[in-house]
């Protein structure tokens, strides 16, 4: 790697480059940014319920279009109420995202994909909610054109706004100007993931890490840190440096450098920080700081109380289906309506699951001789054309009815609604230790893993999204999974 040239001189354009911004300017700069970005939260949400409610009013009139003015003339009231429902249930689902924080960059892929998502759930949940009161008189054109209208909306939005947010920043709120200590790969990598808030002005290091390719200059040495924080007008000081470097640098961090300057330091843990939750303490014990947080949040009882609402609500509501269901499965195939399969719980405890049978009443007995067809990865066992599945058993599968016994299960409190997959105990036979932390919560059923992809997803990413949901439980994520299962059933995506 080429040996970068160090330059002391102050970079040529920058607005404050060779004198020192008092602390009174410093604070005025950084209220004008919060000021900015709340009203930037609030420009994107209003909006985000403008651009929904005129897509599906513009899609009314393209329906308009095709099936003449009586037509129009007859709904207008009603898709303008389910109009505004899809913009607030979407808004909420973005809300949920951090979406209206204007100092997130997203890229146009996870743009669109997110955008598609949180308007196609808002979208059939409504439309779902709107036959349960007993409204089925929407076209389903309008479903359609709204639902291509809004997307393409959003996407144009959501692209335009972030570029004029900058641009309105940089002259009212200038962005804080950065300085990173360590030229090496680290610092590189996040001066690039700073540019889009951060004005990183470069970077200081004693060493020759920079290559030809950084288009950040070397500003100086570790040593002149205290007065190129002075030249540049630095606001924060971001420190990349390995563990056995950050010595030279603490005396000066501890004496300050007698103005007002953030210190962010890059803690040296080797990847432990992307395993940790959300949920972090810091605090001191013995004047020593350390870092604490539970493997598991603390589940309130409002989990179990929703469980039973939910339910024992969803068990009366969809007792004809189970009806139809059970006598389908009798009509088809001899053997129980029920099958009932032995699985591990919370805490490695086992427990009976019930699932409406969607295979021969020998299929265990045929399980061994299938193994060398096995499709899945880990201890998983899944064949997309599985010769053991029934006609019936097939229907169910694809479109998950066979689960819905399973809230029996919640209502004994065996399982949850939301909640990581239960393996049976052969599966768990074959964990490695780190999978085992999937078994400290209580299975629910449905998760992330069921949302993501079901059976397309692997066996690893799926014990990594169970561990995620344990670390970072609340009631808004088992809501928002709740939601996003109804397309994931919709579109059978993984089911087999």
């Amino acid at each position: 790697m080429a040996t970068a040239e160090i330059v002391e001189a102050p970079i040529d354009g920058a607005p404050w480059a060779g004198e020192e911004i008092g602390e009174p300017a410093v604070q005025d700069r950084a209220g004008a940014a919060r000021v900015l970005s709340l009203a930037s939260g609030a420009t994107l949400l209003a909006g985000d319920l403008l651009i929904v409610v005129g897509a599906f009013l513009l899609a009314h009139w393209a329906r308009f279009v095709t099936t003449g003015v009586e037509a129009y003339a007859m709904g207008l009231e009603q898709y303008a109420r389910l109009g505004l429902a899809v913009a607030m249930l979407n808004a909420l689902l973005l809300a949920f995202d951090a979406w209206y924080d204007p100092d997130r960059v997203r890229g146009p892929f996870l743009r669109l994909r997110t955008l598609t998502s949180a308007v196609s759930t808002s979208l059939v949940v409504v439309v779902a909610g709107s036959f349960f009161l007993g409204d089925e008189r929407f076209s389903r054109l309008w479903f359609v054109y709204g639902w291509g209208f809004a997307i393409v909306g959003l996407f144009v939005w959501r692209t335009l706004t972030p570029r004029l947010y900058v641009a309105v920043r940089d002259a009212f709120a200038p962005a804080d100007r950065v300085l990173i200590v360590g030229a090496n790969s680290l610092g590189q990598e996040l001066a690039r993931e700073m540019a889009g808030r951060y004005r990183v002005v470069g970077y200081v290091d004693n060493g020759s890490d920079l290559g030809d390719e950084a288009d950040l200059p070397l500003l100086g040495p570790i040593a002149r840190l205290e007065k190129l924080v002075h030249t540049h007008a630095a606001d924060e000081v971001v420190i990349c440096l390995p563990g056995d470097r950050r010595e030279q640098i603490s005396t000066m961090i501890a004496r300050g450098f007698h103005r007002q300057v953030k210190i962010k330091v890059i803690p040296d843990l080797e990847g432990l920080l992307t395993n940790l939750p959300k949920r972090l303490e810091v605090s001191h014990l013995g004047g020593r700081p350390y870092i604490a947080f539970d493997p598991k949040p603390r589940v309130s009882w409002m989990k179990r109380a929703f469980d039973m609402l939910v339910g024992g609500l969803g068990l009366v509501a969809i007792s004809p289906l189970l009806l139809l269901v059970a006598l389908a499965i009798k009509l088809d195939s001899p053997g129980p309506v029920f099958y009932r399969q032995l699985r591990v719980g919370k805490d490695g405890r086992h427990f009976r699951i019930f699932k409406f049978r969607s295979m021969r009443p020998d299929a265990d007995r045929l399980l061994a001789e299938l193994r060398a067809q096995n499709e899945a990865d880990g201890p998983l066992f899944k064949i997309k054309r599985d010769p053991r599945v029934t006609r019936v058993g097939a229907f169910l599968r694809r479109w998950s009815i066979d689960e819905l016994p399973q809230l029996i299960n919640v209502v004994q409190g065996t399982m949850s609604l939301v909640g990581p997959r239960p393996p049976i105990p052969s599966e768990v036979s074959e964990y490695e230790a780190w999978q085992f932390g999937r078994l400290r919560a209580i299975p629910g059923v449905t998760g992330l893993w069921q949302v993501s992809g079901r059976s397309d997803v692997s066996f690893h990413d799926m014990v990594r999204l169970d561990l995620h949901y344990i670390r970072n439980w609340s009631i808004l994520l088992d809501m928002e999974i709740l939601v996003r299962t109804v397309p994931a059933v919709l579109t059978s995506r993984g089911a087999y």
